[in-house]
Formats: structure tokens, sequence, C-alpha cells
């Protein structure tokens, strides 16, 4: 009877992170960092770093896509806001 080995289990956090950080960019970010943590501990045997390192980097560019959106959004609205008759 022969063994075989069986291949590397993959890091369910780090997919977890890839999946969540185009949907939820900031938790993306946060998931990814951990996972990458869990990879770098002594003794894991564990694949996965490609997708928590694209999860953090995903998730950051998300982030600031979202926070430039929100500033752009919220000075748009104050403009409208300020120039609408009767309110200034």
């Amino acid at each position: 009877m022969s063994t075989t080995d069986a291949a590397p289990k993959t890091n369910t956090l780090a997919l977890v992170a890839f999946i969540t950080a185009f949907v939820i960019p900031v938790a993306g970010l946060a998931i990814g960092i951990a996972a990458r943590k869990q990879l770098d501990a002594p003794g894991n045997t564990e694949t996965g770093w490609g997708f928590a390192g694209w999860a953090t980097l995903i998730g950051a560019l998300g982030t600031l896509f979202q926070g430039v959106f929100v500033i752009i959004w919220l000075t748009v609205f104050a403009r409208i806001l300020g120039s609408a008759p009767g309110l200034g």
C-alpha cells in the first residue's frame, strides 16, 4: 500500500477575506490581515497567502475609494443644501 500526502489545505480565513473584500472592503482588509498573521504562524502548513494578500490590497483600495466617495458625496450634498433658497 502506498501513502500519498494530501495537498495542503487552504486557509479558510484567507478565502473568506478575499470574497469579503469585494463586498465590504474594510472587513476584507481586516480579515485579510488576520489571515496573513495566521499563515505566518510557526508550524502552519496551510496555503492561501495569495488570497490573503489580494484581500488586503483589494480591501485597502476599496476602503480608500469608499472614503473618497463619501467625502465627495457629503461635499456635494452640503453645497446643494447651502445653495437652496430660504435655507441660507
